[in-house]
């Protein structure tokens, strides 16, 4: 399995995401799918193949994510 998870606060964005055992075997990496969101919302961040975090000063482009981050889930 797969997981972005989004919260806003203050106008400001935070991803969360983690990627089980077997998705991390088809290639998967939490890191990278935390760090595209963050990017497309003027951040950065990333982490492990299992388990990431990341922010974005920008939340006005948090429904542009779903979509471009999906295009990476394998």
């Amino acid at each position: 399995a797969v997981v972005l998870l989004s919260a806003v606060g203050e106008g400001k964005v935070m991803f969360a995401s983690a990627c089980g055992a077997n998705a991390v075997k088809k290639g998967n990496h939490a890191g990278n799918l935390v760090k595209k969101a963050a990017t497309m919302c003027g951040g950065g961040g990333g982490g492990r193949p299992d388990c990431a975090a990341a922010g974005g000063r920008d939340a006005s482009h948090l429904a542009e994510v779903p979509a471009a981050v999906r295009e990476l889930v394998k």
